[in-house]
């Protein structure tokens, strides 16, 4: 089992932050940046087929990967924001449940969801086999973004985090998880 990426959008529809672990080359994906192509990218393909999405997102260190020419990393974040915003308005108007949209599956990968009171965003792509992930969101969240971002008399909010203790404690926790695969 594997993760592959995060994203963290604010209340703006912006990603605030990207990073992701495991990426890997899909058949018909170019790869010009380091990270490779993940399972994910697939969706965010098949979402500008549909058309969808909203505003975007710097990658890590504010780079921009291009995959082959068809969708860089600032468009793939776009592309998954609107697919999931999509689905949280689907299942808004479906559900009876006060949880709504919390993650969903597909034959290639899993897609997990938070959303904060105050708007953030945290969606979480894994491999399929993956179990729900939302505790883990919640506490990257309670645990690791309010302590070093929302803390922090020195961080601008709705600007594209750099804060490296953040991103460190992050990946401390995420290759803790059970479903990380080094």
């Amino acid at each position: 089992m594997t993760i592959y990426n995060l994203y963290i959008f604010d209340r703006h529809c912006a990603c605030i932050f990207f990073t992701s672990w495991n990426r890997r080359a899909l058949p018909g994906i170019a790869i010009d940046g380091a990270n490779g192509g993940d399972p994910a990218s697939a969706a965010a393909v098949a979402a500008a087929a549909a058309g969808s999405g909203s505003p975007g997102a710097p990658a890590q260190g504010g780079m921009v990967a291009s995959y082959g020419g068809d969708i860089s990393l600032e468009e793939e974040a776009k592309l998954v924001y609107g697919v999931v915003f999509s689905l949280r308005n689907l299942v808004k108007k479906l559900s009876v449940k006060s949880d709504g949209f919390i993650s969903y599956r597909t034959n290639v990968y899993r897609l997990h969801y938070f959303e904060t009171a105050s708007g953030l965003k945290f969606v979480v792509n894994t491999d399929p086999g993956v179990e729900n992930l939302s505790d883990a969101l919640r506490m990257i969240y309670s645990q690791i973004y309010v302590e070093y971002i929302t803390k922090n008399p020195l961080a601008t909010f709705d600007e594209p985090i750099t804060n490296e203790l953040f991103r460190n404690n992050l990946n401390n926790f995420v290759k803790n998880l059970p479903g990380f695969e080094r």
